[in-house]
């Protein structure tokens, strides 16, 4: 065989081999992505979980109500956020983080819709008035990840998708109190 044959072979095989190398590597980096999304997720579930972020959630529930008070509103436009707004400020900051993972591609938008978009969607709703008076002073910066997520998870409720897979059968479940507890409906799938 000639030298140019076996250059000829040479190259190929490297081609082949290089080509090989970007294919697992590609394949790589989506488990490394999806394995940054399970930790993100879990780390989120985790805050869900702490006795404080469940304070905060407390907290929020009452935020209408307190609202009214315009010396409680006023909390909300100081320059240093007291201490007395933590609770707020708790719950929020871990929604605008998960905003802003979503919206750099992080996080997968739809991964998060599907798992927690009502909640973000019950959350927003719940702080939006504090929100607002918040960003009198701290301008439309303030929590636009957060605001983000929750127009994400609006779009998605309002197209009327279904996170249940469309050709999968649903599982019929017995409701025996339907009728005790004037439901109209005795089984629900």
């Amino acid at each position: 065989m000639s030298l140019e044959l076996w250059s000829t072979i040479a190259s190929v095989g490297t081609f082949v081999v290089i080509t090989a190398t970007a294919i697992a590597a590609i394949i790589q980096l989506v488990h490394i992505r999806s394995s940054n999304q399970i930790s993100i997720l879990t780390i989120f579930r985790k805050e869900q979980e702490d006795p404080e972020f469940r304070a905060g959630m407390e907290f929020i529930s009452t935020l209408d109500a307190r609202l009214e008070d315009p010396t409680f509103r006023r909390l909300f436009t100081q320059d240093s956020v007291p201490a007395s707004l933590w609770g707020y400020l708790r719950v929020v900051l871990l929604y605008e983080d998960l905003g802003y993972l979503v919206k750099r591609g992080i996080l997968d938008a739809g991964l998060f819709r599907d798992l927690w978009g009502p909640l973000v969607i019950a959350v927003w709703n719940k702080t939006a008035r504090a929100t607002a008076v918040a960003r009198r002073t701290r301008g439309l910066g303030f929590l636009e990840n957060f605001e983000y997520l929750t127009l994400l998870s609006r779009r998605f409720a309002q197209s009327g998708s279904a996170v249940f897979p469309k050709n999968a059968p649903r599982i019929d479940l017995e409701d025996p109190w339907a009728e005790q507890d004037g439901s109209p409906a005795s089984s629900i799938s």
